[in-house]
């Protein structure tokens, strides 16, 4: 799958997918984060300042066909070579389709080719189906827990006082 660069003028549709994917679906699911978090996932202003300076770089994977925003994933260059992945979306009408294993590899594939030689992502650790997806692309988990940001109104609103963020990591190296 060929990933683009998102621009600014691209932004609400970006906020719009995102937040379908992460919260938009009634039904809790492992592909989204109903019954864990309310509210919108992200809005225009934080995807702003995500790819201002080029702190991070959202790439966006678009329908061949119609040229529909089919899902997006950012990438922010960290120290030592690592990169942090975040923000993996996909259309929810577009889910169990493979969109989401190409979506990750165009994305590995842009972060090996600025140089990266890992990735890092953060996942809730109640969301034990994603974080096996996650193991089944290659992360392996560091045994290293963050605390859930509660006091950032930027995540939502958490539904259950018992998150937290596991951190999995991929070499990119052959």
């Amino acid at each position: 799958m060929e990933l683009s660069i998102a621009t600014e003028d691209v932004l609400d549709n970006v906020a719009e997918l995102v937040n379908q994917a992460y919260r938009g679906i009634s039904a809790p699911d492992w592909t989204s984060e109903v019954g864990l978090i309310d509210g919108p996932r992200t809005n225009r202003l934080a995807l702003q300042e995500m790819i201002k300076n080029d702190a991070s770089t959202i790439l966006l994977a678009l329908d061949r066909a119609s040229g529909r925003l089919t899902g997006c994933v950012a990438l922010s260059p960290l120290d030592h070579g690592e990169w942090y992945l975040s923000m993996l979306a996909v259309d929810p009408q577009s889910q169990s389709s493979g969109n989401g294993k190409s979506i990750m590899t165009g994305a590995e594939d842009f972060a090996r080719g600025a140089g990266a030689r890992s990735l890092k992502i953060s996942v809730i650790n109640v969301r034990q189906k994603l974080i096996e997806w996650y193991e089944r692309r290659g992360f392996v988990k560091t045994g290293h827990t963050e605390a859930f940001p509660y006091d950032d109104p930027g995540v939502g609103v958490p539904l259950r006082g018992d998150l937290a963020l596991v951190t999995l990591t991929k070499s990119l190296r052959a």
